[in-house]
């Protein structure tokens, strides 16, 4: 029988507590009290079984048992550069992106996105939900999720952090060849995913000058979510596909 698994940042061989969100899932949910054990993660390849020691509204502390470190899986990694959705949508997509293995999620702020983020604490909410699905999916390296920034500022930065990557946009340009036909490779992959009203003449101007290759998803038009998680469907079942050649 698996172990509940929960999340802490800091894990080492000795007593841990819960932050605060683990503490109602712990006790509140899952009813645990004293003498149960757990799984523990720290989204960073530290995989551990802890014992539960003392329960409190407040406070949960655990003493580890046993712990390892985990290999990040090697492979090339998987970027959804996406503009900002409204609504629970984009809380929907972190969490699904999550799920299905993206290593990397870049919020992005296009001329046409609706939605422009302005609570401080948004990487937070975002991280937390990506922890929750992370729990849920038995993942164990947690997505980095960037902070919300304008489209150049954005390529900018992954360009910078993947020199080798490959870099493509949604289109539904007649020219834009199917991503399900382009051959995966061994590089990092960035796809970037416009707004709702799509991006305008000049971003996509831009982004073919910048070198990104624009490629199709399916004939129709896609929501910005929709969209992002079919990037991110295709792009990781192409490199587990790879994995195991």
């Amino acid at each position: 029988m698996e172990l509940v698994r929960f999340y802490s940042s800091s894990i080492s061989k000795s007593s841990v507590q819960l932050p605060a969100e683990e503490i109602h899932h712990l006790a509140g949910v899952r009813r645990l009290g004293r003498g149960d054990k757990v799984e523990l993660f720290d989204g960073a390849g530290t995989l551990a079984i802890a014992e539960i020691t003392a329960v409190s509204p407040r406070q949960v502390t655990l003493q580890v048992q046993e712990i390892q470190a985990i290999p990040r899986p090697a492979g090339p990694q998987i970027i959804i550069a996406v503009s900002v959705a409204k609504g629970s949508r984009f809380d929907w997509l972190i969490g699904k992106c999550t799920e299905l293995g993206v290593d990397r999620i870049s919020p992005l702020i296009f001329e046409r996105t609706v939605k422009q983020p302005r609570n401080p604490k948004i990487i937070e909410r975002w991280r937390n939900i990506a922890i929750a699905a992370a729990k849920q999916c038995r993942r164990i390296f947690l997505p980095q999720i960037d902070m919300p920034m304008p489209l150049q500022q954005g390529l900018e930065m992954l360009k910078k952090d993947f020199p080798q990557g490959r870099f493509l946009f949604g289109s539904l340009a007649v020219q834009a060849l199917p991503l399900i036909s382009i051959p995966f490779g061994s590089a990092d992959v960035a796809a970037f995913v416009g707004p709702e009203g799509g991006f305008t003449e000049q971003e996509e101007a831009f982004l073919q000058n910048c070198g990104c290759q624009p490629v199709r998803l399916t004939d129709t038009i896609l929501r910005t979510e929709t969209a992002a998680l079919a990037f991110a469907v295709i792009l990781t079942a192409q490199r587990n596909r790879l994995a195991v050649i």
